[in-house]
């Protein structure tokens, strides 16, 4: 699947929309996907929601906490007809605090439950092959 069928996909069933893997080098850019990269390394709390706050432009009062992350992914606002697509690259040997990605990704899959059905697509796609996180495992790979 191309990211191009990905975000069609997406788009005509937002139901669809949520947390995938994807290999690194899949993203292409499309006209249809609004990518926002998540530089976070290591992959921490405080380095995970810096960098949503960041990628997303949270406003000045976003607190960095995961309370302050759901508020400010709640009030998101991007154009209709466009897939809002966060990119997560996780490398090889790249530092991991499992338990603080684990709730990153819940705090990730409740947004894109939020947004669909106001029939908006969101979605995080995590760049990696890594097969050593067991909260990785039970995600969709992307080929």
């Amino acid at each position: 699947m191309t990211p191009q069928q990905f975000a069609a996909r997406l788009l005509a069933e937002p139901a669809h929309a949520g947390l995938y893997r994807c290999a690194p080098g899949w993203v292409q850019d499309s006209a249809e996907i609004l990518w926002r990269p998540l530089a976070a390394a290591p992959i921490a709390r405080e380095p995970l929601l810096a960098a949503l706050g960041t990628a997303l432009a949270f406003p000045a009062y976003y607190g960095q906490n995961w309370d302050a992350a759901w508020d400010c992914l709640t009030e998101l606002d991007w154009p209709a007809g466009r897939l809002l697509a966060l990119r997560l690259p996780l490398a090889p040997g790249c530092a991991v605090d499992e338990a603080a990605l684990e709730v990153f990704l819940e705090l990730l899959d409740d947004a894109c439950r939020h947004w669909a059905e106001q029939g908006r697509a969101l979605c995080l796609l995590l760049e990696t092959r890594r097969e050593d996180l067991s909260c990785l495992r039970a995600l969709p790979m992307l080929e």
